[in-house]
């Protein structure tokens, strides 16, 4: 299981190096895409699917995110659908926070 979640992971993210190489897409546009793809995959019932067989490496990357906002639409509504990735959201946020205490800002 570990191999197929590595390798799994590895192909998104090489997947994500080609389209950032070859487009004039930011790293901001292809996070979108590759969420939004999952919110997708979701809706279709495969995101699931992927995880059983992928295990961890369906569970981290940025698809298992819009898959959760999917989830969280679906099962709590539209407005309350961040409370299954908020955990997630205020990591990130408070991660951000203290990284700019430690470390210098480039200009």
């Amino acid at each position: 299981m570990l191999i197929k979640s590595f390798i799994f992971t590895g192909v998104i993210c090489v997947i994500a190096q080609i389209i950032k190489d070859n487009t004039k897409l930011t790293s901001g546009h292809i996070t979108s895409i590759f969420c939004s793809i999952g919110a997708f995959l979701g809706f279709l019932g495969v995101y699931d699917k992927l995880v059983k067989c992928f295990g961890g490496g369906a569970s981290v990357v940025i698809m298992s995110f819009g898959n959760a906002l999917y989830k969280g639409a679906v099962e709590n509504g539209i407005l309350m659908m961040l409370s299954n990735v908020s955990v997630g959201i205020v990591s990130a946020i408070l991660m951000g926070f203290l990284m700019t205490l430690i470390f210098k800002v480039k200009d």
